[in-house]
């Protein structure tokens, strides 16, 4: 658990978040025992299998070949390094013919794609639970507030903070409408253009002038 949440800040966080924590780790933990990196065995195995069935490259000693791919493949799983022997051996890599033995850049390359997956995962749950402590604190902050806000004696006391800030302030003054004289609005309306009403034009389409059936 340590290794995902330390465990000053584990005991820190409500039991929700603990309780994500420890799926996070427990499955963080699978991952990692996955991808536990096999030994030389292994990586020689799958290069006897492979040289069984592959011809080897030209100019390439057995040997020296053997101990490239020991080193290219020393951080891969067992179960990967067999998964990448057997595309191989069956066909399903792209850009190899199948009819020569793999250099160890390419093995390696295919072994990595194939736990590429896992590692992604990994990777998104070690950065969800560095979070967990920040979204913990996050909402332990707003509860907090929001109970401040209902507590009677916080809302005195906010009030009395207001009132104590805008005593003394001057008073907004309300704009009020002087409006027109009588005489003034006279002086308007005697400039305004008078116009004939407009007739309604509707007697005229075609539907009302047609006949009626």
């Amino acid at each position: 658990m340590s290794d995902v949440v330390p465990s000053d800040r584990f005991s820190a966080i409500p039991e929700r978040y603990q309780r994500r924590a420890r799926e996070i780790a427990t499955r963080v933990g699978e991952i990692d025992n996955l991808i536990r990196p096999a030994g030389k065995e292994a990586v020689r195995d799958a290069v006897i299998r492979l040289r069984c069935q592959l011809r080897p490259q030209p100019d390439t000693a057995a040997q020296d070949m053997a101990a490239e791919f020991v080193t290219a493949c020393t951080d891969l799983p067992e179960w990967a390094i067999s998964e990448a022997a057997n595309d191989f051996l069956a066909g399903r890599v792209d850009n190899h013919t199948g009819q020569y033995m793999p250099t160890c850049a390419e093995f390696a390359k295919r072994a990595r794609e194939i736990i590429r997956p896992f590692l992604a995962e990994r990777s998104s749950l070690r950065i969800e639970a560095e979070k967990l402590v920040e979204r913990a604190t996050d909402d332990a902050r707003r509860h907090r507030i929001e109970m401040e806000r209902r507590d009677p004696a916080v809302r005195a006391r906010v009030a009395k903070l207001h009132m104590d800030a805008i005593a003394g302030a001057p008073k907004r003054q309300a704009l009020t409408h002087t409006g027109l004289s009588e005489e003034r609005q006279k002086r308007l309306d005697a400039l305004k253009v008078k116009r004939e009403p407009q007739q309604s034009k509707l007697l005229e389409t075609r539907i009302l002038k047609s006949p009626k059936q």
